[in-house]
């Protein structure tokens, strides 16, 4: 067959019709099949072209769901910092803390009798501060007062 290809090629003039058309028959079929292999190859690189693609877009996708479950969790975490720093406001509050201990407790401010004034001197002198027994007996009975 190659001799005749390269007699057609050569001399046209002197091949017959018959062999003219398998010659023919033989360039279009391995042109046929050349065709064949090449749309073959070009349709697998297509399709691992579309398929690296769509791989990248669903490491996006995935990705842009991680991101949004992820802001979520940050919002739930700032309204629960918002909650806890409330909450510690009012646990920091002197009249709601001071209400809570005369109801819950039964506390009350010190009465004029309760109070006590000590006088230091800067000097240590021998004269120590001395407690008398009717300080003492004040004190025993504020204490019980403030407990009823």
């Amino acid at each position: 067959m190659m001799a005749a290809k390269v007699l057609y090629d050569q001399y046209p003039e002197y091949i017959g019709e018959k062999e003219h058309k398998e010659v023919r028959k033989t360039i279009q079929k391995k042109s046929y099949a050349l065709n064949r292999r090449m749309y073959i190859t070009l349709a697998i690189i297509l399709l691992s072209t579309s398929l690296f693609i769509l791989q990248g877009y669903a490491k996006i996708t995935s990705m842009r769901l991680e991101i949004t479950s992820l802001e979520n969790e940050a919002t739930e975490l700032e309204k629960l910092k918002q909650d806890l720093s409330g909450t510690l406001e009012g646990l920091k509050n002197t009249t709601l803390i001071s209400e809570q201990a005369k109801n819950s407790l039964g506390m009350i401010y010190p009465e004029e009798g309760q109070i006590e004034y000590i006088t230091i001197n800067d000097s240590v002198s021998n004269d120590s501060y001395q407690v008398t027994f009717q300080d003492k007996v004040r004190n025993v009975i504020g204490i019980f007062a403030s407990l009823y």
